[in-house]
């Protein structure tokens, strides 16, 4: 099973932005590299790990509580990286746009998939 959810989209852009974050973190200022740059990695970390425990699990009500729990990461993570976009701390406009691209690309694939989960739940309550 671990081989099919590597070759999941979601997964392997959630990895990637893992990778980006760890890459352009640690040009961070001093100052928030400790900080925000930790929690940034620290979230996207997480956010790998949800992905994982949410494709695993066979229990719907615990994928939908994991993609809630990754969605709100997700969330935290977009706060803190357009912070460190506006204060200047990364590195290149092409890094920050495709970083923007590949969080909208996750944004989108766990929308449609927690969307089809529900969409699941309740065909299945209507049978």
């Amino acid at each position: 099973m671990a081989k099919l959810l590597e070759n999941t989209r979601i997964y392997r852009d959630v990895t990637l932005m893992m990778t980006e974050t760890l890459d352009f973190t640690k040009d961070f200022p001093k100052a928030y590299r400790y900080s925000v740059g930790q929690q940034m990695q620290m979230l996207t970390m997480r956010m790998v790990n949800e992905i994982a425990s949410a494709y695993i699990t066979r229990n719907m009500e615990k994928k939908v509580a994991k993609l809630d729990d990754f969605q709100a990461d997700f969330n935290t993570f977009k706060t803190f990286f357009r912070i460190a976009s506006e204060r200047r701390w990364m590195q290149g406009l092409g890094r920050r746009a495709s970083m923007i691209e590949l969080m909208d690309a996750v944004g989108k694939q766990s929308t449609a998939w927690k969307n089809s989960l529900a969409a699941l739940k309740n065909n299945g309550e209507n049978l």
